[in-house]
């Protein structure tokens, strides 16, 4: 039986969510045990796990400009500097404890769902034998920041062949790089007929239908837009399905809400059934992280997007702007306007769903038989260590790195130069 250990972190909780769909798929397909471990929670301080969860959803609801700051300033650092700052702090909180893991259950597969553990598995390979195979993935369409600290996992999962040349400069070699996309939920692959999904849902077989997926995470614009777009449909026909996720509060203030005849709220809270409520929607109004953009590629929804979002979700939408299959809007005005734009040009909406077909693709199926593809690991030759001095022996083999790392660069300059 093939043991497949996965890495998570949680901020929000996309990683997770990616977390657990694997590990649901690993078991579909194959005899293996997998296990979840959550880094930060399993291995470093209080503070740490406080800061990427609760930190950030603070930080993204109220001081958004300062985690955009914060992010641009980041992925603008060369990559001679990956052995040297913050990402590098937080893996060093679990190197130890991710090491003792590794040998304790002899892994055959590491697969990990956020850069933090790529990050780790890299620093330990510096000292440390890793016998299986490891893999990392990324859930967004821009290479973050810190990614330049993973370069020393064996592969790096990318959405497609577009980001391949951005990750050869941050230091992983071709070799490395798997094009197979963004694993997340598989299930918005499965074809359902959009009367099918309307009639299961109670909705109008042949009404407008637009669905707004803002979740209950970090971000608090959702419920106002909300209300921007009911203003906006003021004399249209149109069905509205609002997905709330976790956010309580929101889906509280629309229970209490009138609208006019003509427009048909269907209001839901948490659920499991996005995938349904995706097919039975004409366009999505929604944030746009990663996962959230490939469902509604693979669902083929045209999207509309808000601009007042965190750092990597912008970046996601830019890409998604320039393959023509998404609209945004800075305001109440751009969002009414761009809506009418999708809901009375049926040739636009076509025109986005023709560029969204060529970049479906199966994502989790294809990761998930690329893990189970992996060799078993041998951990027979690795050595006793001592857990208590890792953290200390890698901090000072970093410092090592990273003076190399600022040498090697000059030598390139100089050679660039000289040519």
């Amino acid at each position: 039986m093939k043991k497949i250990m996965i890495l998570t972190v949680t901020a929000g909780n996309g990683h997770n969510a990616c977390s657990r769909g694997m590990k649901n798929k690993l078991e579909q397909k194959g005899d293996c045990e997998v296990r979840i471990v959550d880094l930060l929670k399993e291995f470093s301080t209080k503070w740490d796990y406080w800061v990427n969860d609760k930190g950030y959803n603070l930080v993204a609801a109220h001081l958004l400009f300062a985690y955009n700051y914060f992010f641009n300033k980041n992925k603008r650092k060369k990559p001679e500097d990956r052995n040297k700052g913050l990402a590098q702090n937080w893996a060093l909180n679990v190197v130890s404890g991710l090491l003792k893991e590794i040998y304790e259950w002899q892994p055959d597969v590491i697969y990990s769902a956020h850069y933090l553990g790529a990050v780790a598995i890299t620093d330990l390979k510096m000292l440390y034998d890793i016998p299986c195979r490891t893999i990392v993935a990324n859930l967004d369409y821009v290479n973050s920041p810190f990614w330049e600290c993973c370069n020393g996992v064996d592969y790096f999962v990318i959405p497609n062949e577009d980001f391949i040349e951005e990750c050869v400069y941050e230091g992983f070699k071709p070799s490395q790089l798997l094009p197979l996309g963004i694993p997340n939920d598989g299930r918005t692959l499965e074809k359902i007929d959009k009367v099918q999904a309307r009639r299961q849902l109670g909705l109008d077989e042949d009404t407008f239908t637009i669905m707004v997926l803002f979740g209950g995470g970090a971000w608090k614009g959702g419920f106002k837009i909300f209300k921007d777009l009911i203003k906006a449909l003021k004399g249209r026909k149109a069905q509205v399905i609002m997905i709330n996720g976790r956010d309580k509060a929101g889906y509280e203030k629309i229970q209490k809400m009138k609208f006019d005849e003509n427009i048909k709220v269907l209001n839901v809270g948490f659920t499991h059934d996005v995938p349904l409520y995706i097919s039975a929607a004409d366009i999505m109004l929604n944030k746009f992280g990663g996962t959230s953009v490939t469902d509604m590629i693979n669902k083929e929804i045209p999207m509309l997007i808000t601009e007042k979002i965190p750092a990597q979700e912008k970046y996601n939408l830019i890409y998604m702007k320039k393959k023509g299959v998404a609209l945004s809007f800075k305001n109440a005005r751009q969002m009414r306007e761009n809506l009418y734009k999708l809901m009375d040009d049926e040739s636009l909406r076509q025109s986005m769903i023709e560029k969204m077909i060529p970049m479906k693709k199966n994502a989790t199926e294809d990761t998930a038989n690329f893990i189970l593809s992996s060799p078993n690991a041998d951990y027979t030759n690795v050595k006793p260590v001592n857990y208590k001095k890792v953290r200390k022996e890698i901090r000072a083999r970093l410092k090592v790195e990273h003076r190399l790392s600022k040498a090697q660069a000059r030598e390139n300059r100089k050679m660039v130069v000289a040519h």
